[in-house]
């Protein structure tokens, strides 16, 4: 039975999607069996696969409206080595028609109950904001991966987001922190240096070892709806998610 981490971070352009696809293709090539869940009404992880949102059948918007329905109806198979469950335009008006559902929290946990038996990695990439979607994704995951930009500001939203997980444990308690990412490190300045040293001093062995660098091929692969091992394989981007994708099976093997 897999682990579902879902990413996590309450401000928008640290690299959450970037991640979320890249990891997710980076275990793939590794062999592991992957599922990547976009619950994100901007369909950023499902356009980045090369998924147009206008022309699904089906997308986790009906997973939510039909839990018992379990998600496989809804998994697309890529060709980049993961299944995925896409996120469509619909799902922008779901929040306000899930509103009045008793458990609406637990509906994507209740549906990916026999997704667990299938696959190593379920990764879930939801909203910035904190809303339904991203409830969703916490009451169902194991753990939080949380991507931490190296930039003034980076720590700030992090109190946040932890009292979050928090409020979540009381319907998931077993969710935790699985690891702390720092991304878009830019080596050439002190100030990225300085927020990573007080990154690390505070969150400890929590931090991966790896560090995203800014990558101007990471920028760029989103664009042309292929993942970053895809589009450039020998960049710096694709090496540090490939050297992640390491440390993370690492990580939960000694968790397990």
């Amino acid at each position: 039975m897999g682990p579902i981490i879902t990413l996590a971070m309450q401000k928008g352009g640290v690299g959450k999607t970037t991640t979320a696809l890249s990891l997710g293709v980076a275990l793939a090539a590794r062999g592991r069996r992957v599922l990547l869940i976009d619950i994100d009404p901007q369909a950023n992880l499902t356009q980045g696969l090369g998924v147009d949102p206008s022309q699904l059948e089906y997308s986790v918007y009906e997973v939510l409206l039909n839990p018992e329905r379990g998600s496989a109806f809804a998994t697309i198979t890529t060709d980049d080595g993961v299944d995925l469950i896409p996120s469509s335009l619909l799902l922008a008006g779901a929040e306000l028609e899930l509103a009045g559902r008793v458990g609406r929290e637990l509906l994507l946990r209740k549906a990916l109950r026999a997704a667990r038996d299938t696959y190593d990695y379920i990764l879930i990439d939801p909203p910035p904001s904190l809303g339904l979607f991203s409830l969703n994704a916490l009451a169902a995951a194991q753990r939080v991966l949380v991507p931490l930009q190296l930039h003034a500001y980076a720590l700030k939203a992090m109190p946040q987001l932890e009292q979050t997980i928090d409020l979540v444990r009381e319907i998931n308690p077993e969710l935790a922190i699985g690891g702390v990412l720092c991304t878009l490190a830019d080596r050439r300045t002190n100030l990225s240096h300085e927020i990573e040293r007080q990154v690390r001093e505070r969150y400890g062995a929590l931090v991966f070892q790896t560090v995203i660098p800014m990558n101007v091929k990471l920028a760029e692969a989103p664009t042309a709806g292929v993942p970053i091992h895809r589009y450039a394989p020998g960049s710096a981007g694709a090496q540090a998610y490939s050297a992640l994708a390491d440390e993370l099976e690492l990580r939960l093997n000694h968790q397990r």
